[in-house]
């Protein structure tokens, strides 16, 4: 049934469609698919190895306290928009990757963890409570030759 359904989609696609659109819209998914990977392999090992401790994100509130003069705060203000948005972007993307090839799981879980929300922290320790992400997540820093992450001896 599901090989009927795809071989009358293709035929239809193939009939309907020019070849140089075909080939363009492979090309573009290839390319963006690569870009993605690059993309999501460098913030995930920009990240800090202790990322993703408790006592961590409690000590680095009170160190990242700085005063900032104004035009300072204005960049500021455009980073921390900026980084939603990928954020936004990348949650998006995640969930879409549930149903559609890709690495679901850890995108949700990068891009949540650009977006300030209140349960934020309960939504990133469910999320590292499966096995596969965090290994996936290790996997990625030791390919980059960077020290694995660091978790809750709660959440291995």
């Amino acid at each position: 049934m599901l090989i009927d359904f795809y071989n009358k989609t293709a035929n239809y696609l193939i009939g309907s469609l020019d070849a140089n659109f075909i080939f363009l819209s492979i090309a573009i998914t290839t390319t963006i698919s690569i870009v993605y990977f690059i993309v999501l392999g460098w913030i995930i090992t920009r990240m800090d190895k202790t990322y993703f401790l408790r006592q961590y994100i409690a000590q680095a509130d009170q160190t990242n306290k700085k005063i900032l003069t104004s035009p300072h705060k204005q960049l500021v203000w455009l980073i921390e928009c900026a980084k939603i948005l990928l954020g936004v972007l990348l949650l998006s993307a995640g969930i879409a990757m549930l149903v559609l090839p890709g690495q679901g799981l850890i995108t949700i879980l990068v891009g949540l963890s650009l977006i300030p929300f209140p349960g934020k922290r309960r939504l990133e320790l469910f999320l590292l409570s499966r096995k596969e992400v965090r290994s996936s997540l290790n996997w990625i820093r030791i390919k980059a030759n960077k020290d694995p992450f660091i978790f809750d001896k709660k959440n291995e």
